[in-house]
């Protein structure tokens, strides 16, 4: 399967917005307007799955007013099956800017290209979010700042139906890699993956993700998934070369008041 129909990719949007849960979200015309302290693009942006209003523009200008009143830009994910149609020609015409393309890429778990397990480092698991694992992501991430990672915590701990595995990577008592993987329905999603700069090309983001396929084989699941944005050539080729294809992308449009 390497490419989804219309309705599995809103099957796979809706998961994946339960796997990222924003602090508070609004139901619009069938929109999902997601709120969350301005901290990330996914959890402060409309997701139009479907669309019921009576007048586009009307929506939209409600959108803005919306987010406009939390001292917000109007942001807009639209995936490649977002409703309705005409939307993403009406916010280029309102000035809204395309930004951050990104593909969703999967793959069969049975299909995920195995190889030799890496000996080197150790690989565990919790299946709470303990002191132990999100310092090191912190640490791990260094482009995100102090304040965005106490939020992306916060979004973390609110996912609460699916299941939650948190895996990292030790090498002489240090943790050099991380990864969060949420199991919803039939679908395991990769999310928050790091690596230690100085560990990179060692296979250990490879084995990461075997170690969760692991678990998803484990309780039958049948699909995994992960987002990656457009321009991060490595990490697309690495997926690509373990067995994920391109299932569908998706681009934010934002207007700035």
């Amino acid at each position: 399967m390497k490419v989804l129909n219309q309705i599995l990719v809103k099957k796979v949007q809706e998961i994946a917005n339960n796997a990222w849960p924003a602090s508070y979200s609004y139901l619009m015309d069938g929109w999902i307007l997601r709120f969350n302290k301005g901290i990330t693009y996914r959890a402060n942006s409309v997701l139009p799955l479907n669309w019921w209003g009576e007048d586009l523009y009307s929506s939209v200008v409600k959108v803005e007013k919306g987010y406009n009143q939390l001292s917000l830009p109007a942001i807009f994910m639209l995936h490649d099956n977002h409703e309705p149609e005409g939307l993403e020609s009406l916010l280029i015409d309102r000035s809204y800017k395309k930004i951050m393309p990104t593909f969703v890429m999967g793959t069969e778990t049975d299909k995920l290209l195995r190889t030799e397990n890496i000996t080197t480092f150790e690989f565990k698991y919790t299946e709470k979010r303990l002191p132990i694992w999100y310092p090191a992501l912190e640490e791990l991430s260094p482009w995100r700042t102090q304040e965005k990672m106490v939020v992306i915590g916060e979004i973390i701990d609110r996912v609460a139906i699916p299941q939650k595995r948190f895996f990292y990577v030790e090498h002489k008592q240090r943790i050099i890699g991380a990864m969060l993987a949420i199991i919803d329905n039939e679908f395991m999603g990769i999310l928050n993956l790091a690596i230690d700069q100085n560990y990179k090309r060692n296979g250990i983001a490879t084995q990461l993700v075997q170690e969760a396929a692991d678990w998803a084989i484990s309780q039958r699941i049948k699909f995994i998934y992960l987002q990656v944005e457009k321009d991060n050539i490595p990490a697309v080729k690495l997926y690509q070369k373990i067995g994920f294809n391109t299932w569908y992308s998706y681009r934010y449009y934002e207007k700035n008041f």
